[in-house]
């Protein structure tokens, strides 16, 4: 596992909201927590170190107009879970558009747990 610092403390939230490879469509895993500048991701399979994906978020009803959000993301670490039959992998994104970087507030505000 290669280390990373992230400038930012992980959020927790209470939906561990659907992600999905934008160019098939297939389920990468779940977001388990959030900054604003990455997420965590948690899945079937590994995600190799410097991948470059574009991700589709499913949010959930009433989030956004659109039902998802789109950003595109770097692999920054990746290794297995807590769970040994799960991957865990730590996403840093590349640019956000500033509606995009509103809605990831917005996600932390409204889904992020507050104890931590």
């Amino acid at each position: 596992m290669t280390t990373f610092q992230r400038h930012q403390k992980r959020r927790p939230l209470i939906l561990y909201l659907q992600i999905l490879d934008a160019a098939t469509g297939e389920e990468l895993g779940r977001l388990v927590d959030l900054t604003e500048e990455g997420l965590r991701l948690v899945g079937r399979r590994e995600i190799p170190v410097g991948t470059r994906l574009d991700l589709r978020i499913v949010l959930p009803a009433g989030a956004a107009a659109c039902g998802e959000l789109a950003v595109t993301a770097v692999c920054r670490w990746s290794g297995r879970d807590v769970n040994p039959d799960l991957a865990a992998a730590g996403l840093h994104f590349e640019h956000l558009e500033p509606a995009d970087s509103a809605t990831v507030g917005a996600l932390l505000r409204n889904l992020g747990f507050r104890g931590r």
